[in-house]
């Protein structure tokens, strides 16, 4: 569980997050942190995560410092540590000192250091696309339409297109797709392009990966 509460001293975005993989809120300090939750919540290669998981001393300049990075998680079976921050705060001197810290101290114990930027959070559609399917993560899925939409994934020869297996089916299903998609019981392509009509639905053979 967190060593500290989230804080909004400088005047940044604080909140909660309601995670479907943790199955409780997530805090976040800030709005990058809120964004890099949602691929948390989604990625099926993180098994779990937590926030301000726990704080490293160590001494600069004769003084007892703390250092609390922002997540820890277990990603396909690797511990790590993670720090969200801004691109253009990612060299100063104070957090050089702090990222060099949690380096050795995940060297000692097995574990991985990452700072993760917008550059990585927020590039591309992925981010974009894993909102709109977070919307509808809790959705209840009809079972004839969760069948129809399998048999109709298993039958077509090809790709096929959200809006065309919205026709065979013949119903509105959109929200039931984006859930399943959401859960990685099926497929959508989300890197290339905004989801829309066009976008590719497969049948999922594995759980979809990314960061």
């Amino acid at each position: 569980m967190p060593v500290r509460k989230v804080s909004n001293r400088g005047g940044n975005a604080i909140g909660r997050f309601p995670s479907t993989k943790m199955k409780r809120m997530i805090a976040f300090e800030s709005l990058l942190e809120r964004d890099f939750i949602y691929l948390l919540d989604y990625d099926p290669a993180v098994e779990w995560f937590e926030e301000q998981p726990l704080s490293i001393e160590y001494l600069h300049e004769g003084k007892l410092l703390h250092y609390t990075p922002d997540f820890h998680l277990l990603e396909d079976s690797q511990h790590a540590l993670v720090e969200c921050k801004p691109e253009r705060f990612v060299e100063t001197e104070e957090n050089r000192r702090k990222f060099g810290v949690a380096q050795e101290w995940c060297q000692r114990h097995g574990w991985e250091f990452r700072v993760v930027t917008e550059q990585q959070i927020r590039s591309g559609f992925r981010l974009q696309n894993v909102k709109l399917l977070a919307q509808y993560a809790r959705q209840k899925v009809d079972s004839a339409i969760r069948s129809n939409i399998f048999a109709s994934l298993q039958e077509a020869k090809t790709d096929i297109s959200l809006q065309a297996l919205a026709q065979v089916i013949g119903s509105p299903v959109a929200a039931s797709i984006f859930c399943l998609a959401y859960q990685h019981e099926i497929s959508l392509a989300l890197d290339q392009a905004p989801i829309s009509g066009t976008t590719i639905v497969s049948r999922s053979l594995r759980k979809e990966g990314g960061r």
